[in-house]
């Protein structure tokens, strides 16, 4: 664990030991789970569907790796890896592990123990840098320093850990030492708001976020043994949608909802990888038991993106711009008292080569419009318009399937659908 601050006891270590309608779709394609081993400074990889572990993707140390955390896939398919001890962010082959080189060297422009990563929309890098409580820009391309996104100490960050871009293109993060998630403009970086106060609910050091299907933030608070709900539009408390120690975990890092809509979470205390209901929260199972694969105080984790095949039009996708670009979209009701809500896939039928439609409940309600442009002459990228007549909970995914890209778009639960515009959704050719 690199952080005395946030190490459990030795006795809780276990000393043996990474898009929802995609899977169902009939045009999905098998996938893996990617997990950092933070102690042995690896990442190993299990089959989505089993949990069953798969290889070690990334060698232990390679490339100078030293203490795996966050790690994410960049648009250009290469994995991405911060080496928290080692103040860097290093890029391998996403499909073989083999190490590219040190995409953000050690130290640029102040980082200080890499935590977290994300790319946003336009491309970018965003890193955590846990010891100097700032956000990090980089090129995308290249990795150049490009400003301290949020600066130190804006907003009262303190440690930041967790990154995740919101609905709203606002930047979010897990103020970890402080025990709140602040909200930043997701274009200038200036702070907005707390957007959970300290405390809220319980929260005790977050640490991983994740906007499920229904619009709400979730949010890991590793000294409570717990995953908290927060309202996705206020931050007000919701609920404890993982109770405490709920199938025995302990000391939750990263968490994400799978591609079967299903909420992961990383139990560091154990050394495993939990499942859990993404509607009622209900445990499921232990989903990457403790060592599988010499796995050793996991922090953070993310899905592989899945390959890459022609779009075949299917009840639940339309295939848009000559089949170039798959479109679905997954939908979640809120319930009623006292019973849980009901989910599912929006039902495809196509109108014209660019435009198609989805209907949710019955064929003659029309749900969801989306349409793919051809804007390359225009600024050069790809255009993604939609239009909801809904507010139940929706997640729209978008597949390039010539490159592999994939944007989501998320719907919130009673909040009629805004109207999205999206010109600069992937890039040309």
């Amino acid at each position: 664990m690199p952080r005395p601050r946030r190490t459990p006891s030795p006795a809780h270590f276990l000393a043996a030991l990474c898009v929802l309608a995609v899977l169902l779709s009939p045009a999905a394609a098998s996938a893996d789970l990617l997990v950092g081993s933070n102690t042995y400074s690896t990442v190993l990889t299990y089959d989505e569907r089993t949990g069953a572990f798969l290889s070690t993707l990334v060698a232990p140390g390679s490339g100078g790796l030293n203490r795996t955390d966050g790690l994410r896939f960049g648009p250009d398919g290469r994995l991405y890896v911060c080496s928290e001890a080692g103040s860097a962010v290093l890029r391998y082959d996403g499909a073989t592990g083999a190490f590219i080189d040190t995409f953000v060297p050690v130290g640029s422009g102040g980082l200080t123990n890499a935590e977290d990563l994300v790319f946003g929309a336009e491309g970018d890098l965003y890193v955590s840098s846990i010891g100097s409580s700032a956000i990090l820009r980089y090129d995308g391309t290249t990795g150049a320093f490009k400003s301290a996104f949020v600066p130190a100490g804006s907003g009262g960050l303190n440690g930041p850990s967790g990154l995740r871009f919101g609905p709203d293109g606002d930047l979010y993060v897990a103020s970890t030492r402080s025990s709140q998630i602040l909200r930043y403009n997701g274009t200038t970086g200036a702070f907005k708001a707390a957007f959970v106060p300290a405390g809220s609910g319980g929260l005790n050091e977050p640490v991983g976020l994740a906007f499920g299907p229904d619009g709400n933030l979730y949010v890991s608070s590793l000294l409570t043994h717990q995953v908290l709900r927060y309202d996705g539009t206020t931050g007000a408390f919701r609920d404890a949608f993982v109770p405490a120690g709920s199938g025995g975990l302990a000391y939750p890092y990263d968490l994400d909802f799978g591609p079967d809509g299903d909420l992961y979470v990383v139990s560091f205390g154990t050394g495993q990888v939990l499942r859990y209901n993404g509607v009622s929260g209900v445990f499921k199972g232990i989903f990457v038991t403790a060592g599988s694969g010499g796995l050793l105080n996991p922090t953070y984790m993310t899905f592989t993106p899945r390959a890459v095949e022609a779009c075949t039009p299917s009840p639940t996708a339309l295939c848009l711009q000559g089949g170039r670009f798959r479109v679905e979209v997954a939908w979640v009701t809120a319930g009623t008292a006292g019973q849980s809500g009901s989910s599912g896939f929006g039902q495809a039928v196509p109108l014209t080569a660019d435009t198609g439609f989805f209907w949710f409940f019955a064929s003659t309600n029309v749900e969801l419009v989306v349409k793919v442009l051809d804007g390359c002459g225009l600024g050069g990228h790809f255009w993604v318009f939609a239009g909801g007549l809904t507010d139940v909970a929706t997640t729209l995914t978008v597949t390039d399937t010539a490159t592999g890209a994939v944007r989501t778009y998320n719907g919130r639960q009673g909040v009629a659908f805004a109207p999205l515009q999206d010109t600069a959704a992937f890039p040309c050719p």
